[in-house]
This record gives structure tokens, sequence and C-alpha cells, in this order.
């Protein structure tokens, strides 16, 4: 019983500290102090404020222009294809022609060194493809110089890059 009586009064005597209304001064609490503007820094915003929307209507236009420049580009990718393989079958057609021309020209320098040819008639004989290699050849120029240069694939245009906005002071 001593216990519970001791127990009851230590728990009073708790609960009755915690219970004390603690006094605090009443002190007004700080102001935020307010750092004064700092006028060089509000005009540079202002002023790359200005630039920037000035930049963006440049960009506007320029969006504009590009997507101009990008059908441009897209009719003359389409028109370079066909006229590719027309280059390319022009150029094989004419490699066609020469190897023709030089393999004829040797058949017969060979028909004429196949038998029991005398040194003249060898030397006439290769004296002949000779002249038909390099006729067949100066023809083969010729062709290609006419033919011109291979159709050039045209340049992408470069899209526009957007201005980023100022930061706010």
């Amino acid at each position: 019983m001593k216990k519970l009586v001791a127990i009851a009064t230590l728990t009073a005597a708790l609960l009755s500290v915690s219970a004390i209304p603690s006094f605090a001064v009443d002190e007004p609490a700080p102001s935020p102090t307010v750092a004064p503007r700092d006028n060089s820094a509000i005009q540079a915003f202002k002023s790359a404020m200005t630039t920037y929307k000035a930049d963006l209507a440049a960009y506007k236009a320029a969006r504009e222009d590009y997507a101009v420049q990008m059908t441009a580009y897209r009719e003359a990718m389409a028109t370079l294809k066909p006229a590719l393989t027309a280059y390319g079958t022009a150029k094989r057609q004419i490699a066609q022609t020469f190897a023709a021309a030089v393999q004829t020209a040797r058949t017969a320098y060979q028909s004429a060194i196949a038998g029991e040819a005398t040194a003249e008639e060898k030397l006439a004989a290769k004296n002949t493809f000779e002249e038909a290699k390099a006729s067949a050849l100066a023809t083969r120029n010729a062709a290609i110089a006419a033919l011109g240069v291979a159709p050039v694939k045209p340049v992408a245009p470069v899209k526009p890059t957007k201005p980023t906005k100022p930061v706010r002071p």
C-alpha cells in the first residue's frame, strides 16, 4: 500500500510540474528586412526583356522562313532521286560502250596474232589495237564531259533556335 501511495504522489507531482504555466516575454517578431531594390539589376532585366521580345519576333519570322525553305528542300529532294538515277544510267551506258569497244579491239588483235604471223603483222595489229583503244577512251571522255556533273544533294535548311527568356532578379 505504501508503494501505491508513493506512486500516486509521484504521478501527481509529475503532472503538476507539467501543468505549470509558462510565462514568456512577449517580444515583437522581427520584421523581415527587405533589401533595397537594386535599380541596376532591374534596368538590366528590363533591357534583357526588350531584347528577348525582339529576338522572339525575329525567331517567329525565321521559323516561317524555315518552313518555306523546308518545303523547297523536300521538293528538291523529290527531284534529286530521278536525276541521280538518270545520271547513273547514262554513266553506266557510257562505260558499257567503252568496254565493248575495247573488247572488240582486243578480239581483233588476238585473232590477228593467233596464227603464224610475222613480226611486222604483229606490230601492225598491236598499233591498230592501241589506236582503237585510244579512240574508245577519247569517245568515253567526251561522253562523260557532255554528261556533266552528277546532281548534288541540296543542303537542308538550319532550324532556328528559340531565344532564352531572361531570369527575373
